[in-house]
């Protein structure tokens, strides 16, 4: 039986992504606890960027991973109950939180440096599987959307344009 989705189309373009990142993230939880990674997947850019340039405030996060505010927040709260990160008032405006990584968290990153290793080299199989330069062409896309919003996009295809 061909696929429902596929028939649809590129019209489906976000549905397919969706479908494959759900798959990824999926294999990721699944696979992570075997290399010692016990943070969420979706929360490992979230560590990470706390490492690399932490403490950070939620609005900092969420621009820095190009990700909602709301969504950023959940992951905070996974993080915190995890013990992995801490928020304290900033010190020069105290309506803003910052967050930062504990010694707990700072382990976990060591851990999860370690399986990205295995993960980089999984996905790039995979995308070589896919044709082409899946990954450069995502990023051209990626960027595209910054220059001109998809909305936009859309809009242009309207019959009155």
């Amino acid at each position: 039986m061909n696929d429902f989705i596929e028939q649809q189309g590129p019209a489906f373009l976000a549905h397919l992504l969706r479908r494959l990142a759900d798959e990824l993230i999926a294999g990721a939880a699944n696979w992570y606890p075997t290399a010692g990674v016990t943070a969420p997947p979706r929360t490992i850019s979230t560590l990470l960027a706390l490492q690399d340039h932490g403490p950070l405030g939620v609005t900092e996060l969420a621009t820095m991973l190009r990700q909602s505010h709301p969504l950023v927040i959940v992951w905070i709260k996974e993080l915190t109950a995890l013990s992995f990160i801490a928020s304290k008032a900033h010190p020069g405006d105290g309506r803003k939180t910052l967050i930062r990584l504990t010694a707990k968290g700072k382990k976990e990153v060591e851990k999860v440096r370690k399986a990205l290793f295995a993960m980089e080299q999984a996905s790039k199989r995979l995308m070589d599987e896919g044709g082409a330069d899946v990954w450069a062409s995502l990023w051209r896309m990626e960027r595209a959307c910054r220059k001109t919003p998809f909305a936009e996009r859309l809009r242009r295809m309207e019959p009155d344009h």
